[in-house]
């Protein structure tokens, strides 16, 4: 229903304002006197979102002092509060603007003016897998007199570039296992500005991190270590066998008397309960539990074995020592960055071809090499 709403309205809008606003480029585009800068990501995957935080660190850093707010959808809002990069962070739900099959056109322009007294001076709308109108338009109404975009994504113009007048040509085609982050860095190509930490990142709070503490001390009951594990994901072929999942659980935790984390969101209800029935040794399951609270527990596990999903990043984002399961996508270009990061891919890009063995063998080694660093 959203997208045939959507669709002519978008169609009619771009035509007009591509019309009468053609976009003047900026005498420069990356000025030293900035003091507001928005960023646009209102994605709803979760890994996208959290791969733009070293784009928001290596602003923060060129620009200390100014101003920056970032523009996610509701679905990844709450991850980036807090954000000690952000100065806030402003949620766009376009069903607000949306009564049936009408555009609420006034309740748009209300949104847009309020942009506009913020004062921004400059707006990025990082593209890495597809560009979106609907980010593109906000830039433009956002009034800063500065907006980068994509120009074109792997050869393929963005119909809605002109909403940018600092368009930028964004092509990995001759190096098609960029990672993900360098990916959103691109957009600042030309500016000077550089990042030397790639790594994801959550603010969390003392009350959030002690509340976390709290949860895992009472799964630990007195053993030293605590696994985490996620055997779903959202797409079938990202799922490492439950089964297997379940052989892991019990290996590990014969060999390091570690207890036992289980998460689970809305989609892996099913992979979860495979696993839970093949299980002969007791585990904690944390089932639909908010998103900054699953990142708070995160933060006390000892290692986190995860397939290729939204909690693998937010596990990356805390910091702790994250083995990742690949199947069909790219990990080179997903696989959270960082000393304590390991990923192993199935061969062919199937996961199933990823044996207990090579993930207890890693795993085991992952433990060692954290448990050396902690006695230093």
């Amino acid at each position: 229903m959203l997208r045939s709403i959507e669709r002519p309205f978008k169609r009619g809008m771009a035509a007009f304002l591509g019309f009468v606003f053609p976009s003047r480029p900026p005498r420069d585009p990356f000025p030293k006197n900035l003091h507001r800068i928005l960023v646009i990501r209102q994605h709803n995957q979760l890994g996208d979102m959290l791969c733009v935080v070293p784009l928001l660190r290596a602003l923060h850093s060129a620009y200390p002092g100014v101003q920056i707010s970032l523009m996610t959808s509701p679905v990844n809002n709450e991850i980036m509060l807090n954000c000690r990069y952000l100065t806030d962070v402003i949620q766009f739900d376009k069903r607000d603007f949306l009564h049936g099959k009408a555009i609420r056109l006034r309740r748009l322009a209300e949104f847009a003016r309020r942009l506009r007294r913020t004062g921004f001076q400059m707006v990025l709308v990082p593209s890495t897998v597809s560009t979106s109108f609907t980010s593109d338009l906000l830039a433009f109404l956002s009034g800063a007199p500065i907006r980068l975009g994509a120009a074109s994504l792997d050869g393929q113009a963005n119909p809605s570039a002109f909403f940018f007048n600092v368009p930028v040509q964004l092509d990995w085609r001759e190096e098609p296992h960029r990672h993900q982050t360098l990916r959103n860095l691109d957009l600042l190509a030309g500016s000077g500005i550089r990042a030397s930490d790639l790594s994801l990142e959550i603010t969390l709070n003392l009350d959030e991190l002690k509340r976390g503490k709290s949860f895992v001390d009472k799964v630990k009951l007195g053993k030293t270590l605590i696994i985490g594990y996620h055997p779903g994901a959202g797409k079938t072929p990202n799922r490492w066998p439950a089964e297997r999942f379940a052989e892991l659980v019990e290996l590990l935790g014969r060999q390091t008397r570690a207890a036992a984390l289980i998460t689970c969101g809305p989609m892996d209800e099913e992979q979860v309960e495979r696993v839970r029935l093949a299980l002969k040794s007791p585990a904690e399951i944390m089932r639909n539990q908010p998103i900054r609270h699953v990142a708070s527990v995160l933060k006390h596990v000892d290692l986190y074995i995860t397939n290729d999903t939204g909690l693998m990043h937010v596990a990356a984002g805390v910091g702790i020592p994250v083995l990742s399961l690949f199947g069909p996508t790219d990990p080179r270009q997903w696989a959270p960055i960082g000393p304590r990061k390991r990923y192993i891919q199935g061969e062919r890009g199937d996961i199933t071809n990823i044996t207990v063995d090579q993930v207890l063998a890693v795993a085991t080694e992952m433990l060692l090499q954290s448990h050396s660093s902690n006695e230093k």
